[in-house]
């Protein structure tokens, strides 16, 4: 059976090679690593290092910076495949192991911080850091994690290719997040990002991944705030 990530992702996006000089040496590293190990194949690299490629691709103006480095990892994975322990793997590039209190093994490299996110199962209480047996890591689940995972395309940069949510999913995604968050420059942060993408979003796709998922009226009023404070026409979503 066809998974939805596979169904939704579209043909790989290569990108000029001089651009591979203009991400930070540290995270050419760990991306070029990741995909080498066939991390990409499925899971998704999320957060603001996202924009950097949108920029690329889109010829929009965004300053794409920041010291986290966060994988949307899927959690299901085809029964009998290999198991490639990703610890080790990152270990062998400089990084360095962090477990914090609440059990969720991080990695450190200079300036940097690798972090792994999954889906949680659906309920709104806090959930217990998730064990990734194909990758040997563990995960930190949060909602709103799976359309970022099913909406995805590839894109090759010098000797590697990433995998990364299609705008219109990351928008959402941002969106929603946006008025969740209780520090007030990650909400801006993300919110200014919802507004460098506004303009090259295709409503097909956007009411494809809103379609994905099944939102309550809390949600709802968060996306509906989101888009006041962007000035993005609220109905361009068909919710």
């Amino acid at each position: 059976m066809e998974s939805r990530e596979t169904k939704n992702s579209q043909a790989k996006t290569s990108l000029p090679n001089h651009l591979y000089g203009l991400l930070p040496e540290s995270v050419r590293i760990v991306l070029t690593t990741l995909c080498q190990v066939g991390f990409f194949e499925r899971s998704t690299l999320i957060g603001t290092w996202v924009m950097f490629f949108y920029r690329a691709i889109h010829d929009i103006r965004y300053a794409a910076s920041t010291s986290d480095i966060d994988m949307a990892v899927q959690v299901a994975y085809r029964k009998g495949g290999s198991i490639i322990d990703l610890e080790k793997v990152l270990q062998e590039i400089g990084a360095i192991s962090d477990l914090s209190s609440d059990g969720l093994l991080r990695f450190i490299i200079p300036e940097f911080r690798i972090e792994f996110i999954t889906q949680n199962k659906g309920s709104r209480k806090e959930q217990d850091i998730v064990f990734v047996p194909e990758w040997n890591i563990n995960a930190q689940p949060l909602p709103f994690i799976r359309m970022l995972l099913d909406f995805t395309e590839k894109v090759s940069i010098g000797d590697f290719y990433v995998r990364i949510p299609v705008p219109e999913a990351f928008f959402v995604h941002k969106l929603i997040i946006a008025n969740r968050r209780r520090d007030s420059s990650k909400k801006e942060k993300d919110l200014d990002q919802c507004r460098t993408l506004s303009g090259i979003l295709g409503d097909e796709k956007l009411q494809q991944v809103i379609k994905s998922e099944r939102f309550g009226p809390r949600t709802k009023k968060l996306i509906q705030r989101s888009c006041g404070t962007i000035d993005f026409p609220f109905q361009r979503l068909g919710i």
